[in-house]
This record gives structure tokens, sequence and C-alpha cells, in this order.
């Protein structure tokens, strides 16, 4: 028996050591082929910046607050923020949908998680002041944020004209 556990431990043993030199090797060749440039893709037509895909290629510089999430101003009173939270949650609440007879997607999922979210956060009042700060540590990307998306839609509507 202690022949076999033996065997069986140096078994393992080998297929752990044979698994790590086989990641070695990967990641040599990973490291050999992201070493050696690639070639430019042109594209395959001339990008065209319109209106409409303005407001993707700004999307990802646009951030939300908790406070637009619940639909309050920042200077609303935590019964405001309860309010506007309890009402958007009825909305979007898979259950009370089940129970209206719609159907939850990911996308009325996804928006319920950033409420309840917006609301774990600003409900506290530590945890609020605490965002309130970042926010305001913030405001000054977040002005250059919508400048800089104004001026490419100005862009994109002189080009179409």
């Amino acid at each position: 028996a202690k022949e076999r556990e033996a065997a069986a431990k140096l078994a393992i043993q080998q297929k752990l050591e044979q698994e790590r030199l086989e990641k070695e090797r990967a990641e040599k060749r990973k490291r050999i082929s992201n070493d050696t440039p690639k070639r430019p893709v042109l594209p395959k037509e001339d990008p065209t910046i319109t209106a409409e895909n303005v407001q993707t290629m700004v999307a990802p510089l646009k951030t939300r607050t908790l406070y637009e999430v619940l639909q309050c101003s920042t200077s609303a009173s935590r019964t405001e923020l309860k309010r506007a939270y309890l009402s958007l949650a009825k909305e979007t609440h898979p259950d009370a949908l089940l129970q209206i007879g719609a159907v939850a997607d990911q996308d009325t999922e996804r928006r319920f998680v950033e409420i309840s979210q917006a609301w774990k956060t600003l409900g506290d009042p530590t945890s609020r002041r605490r965002y309130d700060r970042e926010l305001q540590a913030k405001g000054i990307s977040s002005r250059a944020g919508r400048a800089f998306e104004g001026w490419v839609a100005g862009a994109a509507r002189a080009m179409d004209e």
C-alpha cells in the first residue's frame, strides 16, 4: 500500500512538473510573439464621424454619478434619495416585473443593481460624504470630458454640413 501511495505521489509530482514546463514554454512563445512588431492594418473604409457615432465614441469618457442613477440632484435630502430609490426599484426589480407580467432582461437587472448600489452608497451618511468628496476631486476631469464631448459633437456636425 505504501509503495502504491509513493508511486501515486511520484506520478502527481511528475504531472505537475510537466504542466509547469508546458506553461513556461507557452509563456516564452507568447513573449517571443509579442516582441515581433505587427504590421498595421488599414481600415476597410474611411471612418466617417457623424453625430450618431460620436455618442458611441464619447460613451467611455462619460461617467454617470450615483445621483444621476437615482435621478436626483446632489443637494437632495436622504428622504428624497430614498423616495427616488424606492420608485426606481419598483420599476426595475425582477420580482416586481414578474408580477406585472414583464420579462426581466439583462439591462433591467443591471439597472436594478446600479440603483441598489447607488442607494447603498448615498443612503449611508458616512459613505455619501466620502462619495461627495470623490466627486469634488473628479470635478475638473468631468468638466474636461464634457468640453471634449461638445468639441467632438461640434466637429461631427460641421463635417455633416
